[in-house]
Parts: structure tokens; sequence; C-alpha cells
């Protein structure tokens, strides 16, 4: 660890990148202590002073001093105008090849010996793939704007002009913008509770349509919001409906009540799996829709099914892989505690004739399943706990596939999986998030 010089000024590390952290920085280890240096590319090198050492593992922060290597041939120029403040999408200024190899080097990391890691499926565009933007409403020059929270503090970052949403959801954050300063709709103030607007949620169909939601105090005036959402849809022709969602939660929570009407429909008709799906403002789908599309169909493929094949599917969502299975002639049961999203995934089975059943619950009603032959888990970063990992073993399937947005947490349960009985023989990253360090990977397991 550097010691201050006697003169008071820090030393320089000499510090060569050759990985990414969540954040975007490059990552170097020096002497056994890893060095993560913002705006430093793997492959270039520079002089690093400290910035911050972690006291819990061996883990500095620096910031560059001098560049000692020319600019890296994978360095790339960032897209978003925001890039730099705003805390989203961190690694625009990284070539989407390398992109690739850093997240595929992570899943390699977290499984280990576990499985061979094929190389990551490629998003079919590194930009305009988010269908749905989430802004919190603050003040830019003193007037209402959307935006994100800066990277490193509390601090307000106006996003106009994003390059990572579909076209048609920045332009209606433009709209939004406007009107709802016309019908004095302020932005909400968190600290003093004072305001209306804390949060705006704009998801948008393939084909351009757009539902906007927005979040406010439970104490903003009807009269304001229905002249908002008047302002906005006159403004907005693809803007087909506006929902009023009141949240008055103090521990940042996004969501709190349910959706009511302000203008136009409460859903926005689209597609999962290729089935036709009425989407909420709330309800969690994923954001590329395209390369979820191929997901699903790459666990359909994998599961092998049959129409003697009995499925269940754990935190099902909207029911993308629970589509995706019976399509392929499975009867699939889709377990999800969403009561909405189970009510939207059930109707859209209904209407497409799929073999789909849908139950409200957590994780743990896989245990009530335990003649099935197949079992697909797809859980949030934290992974399984233990109880479902034991449900999926105790069942009948002889196969498991497992959808993971955590590299870590799923090295970790599938080290417990093989060590149940299990034998992964399939292990395929699909990138559905360019410019950040997610990735979700594909695992199927065979007793």
């Amino acid at each position: 660890m550097p010691e201050m010089s006697a003169v008071g000024k820090p030393p320089v590390i000499a510090v060569t990148a050759a990985d990414l952290d969540d954040d975007g920085a490059g990552v170097g280890t020096v002497d056994g202590r890893q060095w993560h240096v913002p705006e430093l590319v793997p492959g270039e090198s520079a002089e690093v002073a400290a910035v911050h050492h972690s006291p819990h593992q061996p883990a500095s922060w620096g910031r560059i001093v001098a560049r000692t290597s020319p600019p890296s041939a994978d360095r790339a120029r960032p897209v978003c105008p925001a890039f730099g403040r705003c805390g989203g999408c961190p690694w625009q200024h990284v070539a989407y090849p390398a992109q690739l190899a850093a997240k595929h080097r992570r899943v390699q990391r977290a499984l280990g010996d576990l499985a061979a890691v094929a190389p990551p499926i490629a998003a079919p565009s590194p930009i305009h793939y988010r269908a749905k933007g989430k802004y919190v409403a603050g003040r830019t020059d003193g007037h209402l704007a959307l935006g994100a929270w800066a990277r490193d503090r509390h601090a307000f970052v106006d996003t106009a002009g994003c390059q990572l949403v579909v076209p048609a959801i920045d332009r209606v954050r433009g709209a939004i913008v406007a009107a709802a300063a016309g019908a004095r709709l302020a932005p909400a103030d968190e600290r003093r509770r004072t305001g209306h607007l804390r949060y705006a949620i704009v998801r948008a169909a393939r084909d351009g349509r757009v539902l906007v939601g927005l979040v406010v105090h439970g104490a903003t005036p009807p009269a304001i919001m229905a002249a908002t959402a008047a302002a906005l849809t006159a403004a907005a022709p693809e803007v087909v409906g506006v929902v009023r969602l009141d949240n008055d939660r103090t521990d940042g929570g996004l969501l709190d009540q349910p959706p009511t009407p302000l203008a136009g429909a409460m859903t926005l008709d689209d597609q999962v799996a290729g089935v036709p799906v009425a989407l909420g403002a709330s309800e969690f789908a994923q954001v590329n829709p395209a390369q979820a599309d191929a997901l699903y169909a790459h666990v359909a493929a994998l599961a092998e099914a049959t129409a003697a094949t009995r499925a269940v599917d754990v935190y099902a969502g909207l029911g993308g892989i629970a589509f995706a299975l019976a399509r392929a002639g499975a009867t699939v049961t889709a377990i999800e505690r969403d009561a909405s999203a189970i009510a939207a995934l059930t109707a859209a089975a209904t209407r497409a004739g799929l073999a789909v059943t849908g139950e409200v619950g957590d994780a743990a009603r896989l245990a009530g399943f335990p003649a099935v032959d197949l079992v697909v888990v797809n859980p949030p970063r934290k992974g399984c706990s233990p109880a479902t990992l034991a449900a999926a073993t105790a069942s009948s399937a002889q196969r498991l596939i497992y959808v993971s947005c955590g590299p870590e947490s799923l090295g970790r349960d599938l080290a417990a999986l093989v060590a149940a009985g299990w034998r992964v023989d399939h292990a395929q990253p699909f990138d559905l998030m360019p410019a950040t360090s997610q990735i979700e990977t594909v695992v199927r397991l065979v007793r």
C-alpha cells in the first residue's frame, strides 16, 4: 500500500488495466492489490495516485496522474451527452467487442471449473435498445427536467438525449417535461418534502407506441395531473396512455400504490416471446425485448420440450420463459410473487391458447410440484435460496435450467447443485444490457 512521502505528496503507482469494474473503471493488479482507476481502459497504463484504500480487502481506488501508454484500440467515444455524470451505462467508453470480452471473463471467473462458458451472444444493437426509461424528476438551471442520479453522489443529472433508450422514449421524455412545466407540476424536493413529480416511467412497444407512468406525491392535486396528461397526449401522439402512481415512501422505493388512469389506456399492447401481452407501467419486463426473445428461445431449445413435458417456471415474471416452453409443447406452471404479473401472464396465455397456469407465490411453491420433468429458475441477482435448490433436487425433474443475471450468485448456486448430484452441460451468456456490466447466463444442468 502506498505511504505518504515526507513532503506530503502521495506516491504514484504504475497500473496497467486488464479488466473493468461495474462502474467502468479499469482494474489492474499491482503487488497483489487490485487498483480501480476511472478513465483507464483495459490495455492502457498510467501513473496513479491513491484516492481510497479498502480496509476490508486488497483493493484501492486511484486517479490518473499521467498516462504512460497510447489510447487502447478498445477505447470508444461515449454516445450519451451525460456520460461520466449519469450513474447509468458506465461502459460506453469501451468498444462493444471489448465489453463482451470483459463480461465473458466475469462469467468464467464466477463459474470456475463448474462449466465451460461460451462467448456471450451479442445484443442486436449496443444502443437504442432499452424499451423502458425510468427518470428522476429534478431541476436544470431552475427548470423541471428528467434524468438520473449522478454516479458518485446524490446529485441530479439531466439525461436528455440518452442514446441507450429507444428514440421514442427520449422524445416522450421531452414532451413530459414540457407538459408538466405547462401544468405547473413541480419536481419533488425529497429533502424538503415539497413539489409533486418524483419519477417518470416511459415504456415503449416495438411499434413505437408509448405508455407513461407519473410517480407523484399523494397530495398532488388531480387537476394538475389531468392537465399534464392532456397536454402530453396532445403533444405526443405516440403516447397511448398516462397513469398516475402515488408514492409517499421515504426509503427511495420507486413504486408504492397501484396505477390510476389519467388519459387513454392503462396498459401497452406488446409481445413477450411472440405472445401478445398487455404491459402496465410498473410490471417488470426485460428492457431489451429482442435479445430477451432470443434468450427465451434458447431456453426452450435446451429444454427439448415435447407435448409430454411438465415444466415449472419459477420467478416467472411476465411469462417469457413459460410462453416459450408452452409454444414448444410443454405444459407449464408459472410461479411469480407479483400478482399483477401473474394476472397479465394468465390473460396472455389464455388468449394465445397456451397450456400455462399462473400461480402467485414465492419460490418455495416449487416444493409443491415434485412430479415434473423440467424446472426453470430465473431468480433476482442474489440467486436462489437453499430451499429452492433443494426443492429442484427433490423433484423428479431430469433437467434444470438456471437463468441468471448475477454471475457470482450463479457460481455459488451451481456449486451447491453439482454437490447435490447435478451436472452442468451448457453455459451460454446473453448480453441484454450493453454499456453496463450486467450479463445474463443460461445454464442447463442434468442429473
